[in-house]
């Protein structure tokens, strides 16, 4: 398997074949070790192996590509590969790609919209937080009510109450009940919102998923060799 930087780091093998015009100017030839559809490259264990990507292939100095040939392939591979004068055209100058646009394109993995959600549910855990805090709180004050009122039941039921005490009961019964509905109605709705299950622990596990980005790995299908620097 390699990672996602390994992967940009493929493009690294592009100034190693443009290394020789540097040194020797574009106007010699070069040379590459082919069996006519298939390529000689260097793999990232330093071994000599074919390639199907004509891209891929090393390309030598005539007599680079005549020494790895004689001391660098197996015998099997000596026996369908030969040295050959490459036409193409190579540019005089290849700027490489460095490490640090490796890492600056990692970054881009951790863009301003992902950002944007990520802030989005830190507020929401905010809002859960407070909801939950809420509800504490509710819970508490209805729990009050309900004994104020069981009070007042037991009042009445005790005590022989004349019109106007009795008119005193009914309206404190009245005023605890129209609190208590307040209260449950507030907490049916925090109820709803704690039961989506927005917590804290949402941010952590997005901000893994996303410090996790640049630490992905792929393992090739079928074009290993695209991958093998």
């Amino acid at each position: 398997m390699i990672s996602a930087w390994q992967s940009l780091a493929i493009l690294r093998k592009i100034p190693k074949i443009f290394k020789l015009n540097k040194e020797r100017g574009v106007s010699m030839a070069n040379y590459v070790i082919t069996d006519g559809t298939r390529w000689i490259m260097k793999d990232r264990n330093g071994n000599y192996v074919p390639t199907s990507f004509e891209s891929f292939a090393d390309i030598f100095s005539k007599k680079q590509a005549e020494n790895i040939y004689k001391s660098s392939l197996t015998k099997a591979l000596r026996g369908v590969f030969h040295v050959e004068k490459t036409s193409e055209e190579v540019p005089a100058q290849v700027k490489p790609v460095t490490d640090k646009e490796i890492k600056d394109t990692e970054k881009v993995l951790v863009s301003e919209n992902i950002q944007r959600w990520l802030d989005k549910i830190s507020d929401l855990n905010g809002l859960a937080s407070d909801a939950l805090h809420r509800k504490e709180k509710l819970n508490q004050q209805l729990s009050n009510i309900d004994k104020e009122i069981c009070d007042v039941l037991h009042y009445i039921e005790f005590c022989n109450l004349n019109a106007a005490q009795g008119y005193k009961a009914y309206k404190m019964i009245k005023e605890r009940r129209i609190i208590r509905r307040s209260i449950k109605n507030e907490l049916n709705v925090l109820n709803i919102i704690l039961s989506k299950k927005i917590s804290e622990t949402a941010t952590d596990e997005i901000n893994k998923c996303v410090a996790g980005m640049d630490k992905r790995t792929y393992e090739p299908r079928v074009l290993k060799e695209l991958f093998d620097f």
